[in-house]
């Protein structure tokens, strides 16, 4: 995520984070690592770094760069804070990325670790199918030569109505291998122990959407291709509390005149309190039988019923109830047939929300 701050008065001590025709752009490139749970949860952050361009030596050419003199180091590097946090764990541990995450140094501990990981496809590498003699065919004329293997229903957010919708994908899967880059130099590769490895690929493709799925999941049978789809899905939960972030906190719009640690600093509560938020709007879209006080505490449900001078419930209300009295303080309006609340909707209302909730927590204490 990219957070321009070019208009920024302490810009001085920010760097360069890409250019608009002959301008530069000055900010911070935020990588966020997200845990989500096999129920599609999101658990929390694992890992944030923030970094700009000019940390990297860019005068040199970036293919004769190692990986840690290049800003895609950060992939490597949430990798392995990710790994130290959750440490031994009989858990099964999936690494979902998009397509900034489809380079071979970053596939190549994933494999060499025996680690699972779904990451979709950027690059129409060289490669060789598994069983095959035929080198150097393309990884999209591959599927090109490859029969459908069945259809699956996925269903995918409307980006403009919010609403979830099914739709259906033509399913391809086959086995090739993935070649060392000729990019990469001989004594690099002795080094760091590159060669080349076998790796499954799915391709999920329907009317208005591509997406070609690099992955160490078994694809023996249609389920097993089918469950790697639904797993590659989970990468939205990123985008959407990215868009948490933007959208609900503004976070491109930062004003402090300090200094860049200043700076990191706030985008770092930010994203705790981002996290909370998108959490309660997820599960309130996804999960609305489950009861209030499974994501709020007593006080702050209460203190919604008692703000809209509605009963108290003697026991915890559907989670979707204190949900949309949140959105209403946002300036939500509950009619027949309305969208759902949208992101910056429930960021105003959960600002109000908190201070409701504090209040009526104080108000009912008994001094």
């Amino acid at each position: 995520m990219r957070l321009n701050f070019t208009g920024h008065k302490a810009k001085s001590d920010l760097g360069i984070i890409g250019r608009t025709g002959n301008t530069d752009q000055y900010g911070l490139i935020q990588h966020s690592v997200l845990c989500v749970s096999d129920q599609n949860e999101s658990l929390g952050l694992m890992d944030v770094r923030f970094f700009d361009y000019s940390e990297f030596d860019t005068s040199v050419d970036r293919w004769k760069r190692g990986l840690a003199e290049k800003a895609s180091c950060c992939w490597l590097d949430g990798l392995q804070k990710m790994r130290q946090r959750l440490g031994i764990t009989k858990r099964r541990i999936i690494t979902v990325a998009d397509r900034e995450g489809d380079f071979y140094e970053f596939l190549h501990p994933l494999i060499e670790g025996n680690e699972e990981f779904v990451i979709r496809a950027q690059h129409d590498r060289y490669l060789s199918r598994v069983g095959d003699q035929k080198e150097g065919v393309k990884l999209w004329d591959l599927f090109e030569q490859s029969a459908d293997q069945g259809t699956m229903e996925a269903s995918i957010q409307d980006v403009n109505s919010r609403e979830i919708k099914t739709i259906i994908l033509q399913i391809k899967a086959i086995r090739v291998f993935v070649p060392v880059p000729k990019r990469i130099p001989k004594g690099q590769r002795e080094v760091d122990g590159y060669k080349a490895f076998q790796i499954n690929v799915v391709m999920a493709y329907g009317d208005d959407r591509e997406w070609v799925l690099l992955t160490s999941l078994p694809i023996n049978t249609f389920e097993q291709i089918k469950e790697v789809v639904e797993i590659y899905q989970a990468r939205w939960h990123i985008e959407d509390f990215h868009k948490v972030l933007k959208t609900g906190y503004q976070v491109d719009e930062i004003y402090l005149h300090s200094s860049r640690q200043a700076i990191e600093n706030l985008l770092a509560i930010a994203c705790i309190s981002a996290c909370r938020l998108y959490w309660i709007i997820y599960m309130g879209r996804h999960e609305a039988d489950i009861k209030a006080d499974q994501l709020f505490e007593t006080f702050e449900w209460k203190a919604m019923y008692v703000f809209f001078k509605e009963k108290i419930p003697d026991n915890p209300p559907p989670l979707c109830d204190v949900i949309l009295k949140i959105a209403r303080l946002g300036g939500y309006k509950p009619r027949h047939n309305a969208k759902p609340p949208g992101i910056k909707t429930m960021w105003i209302g959960y600002q109000k929300f908190t201070v409701a909730a504090q209040m009526y927590r104080n108000m009912s204490t008994k001094t």
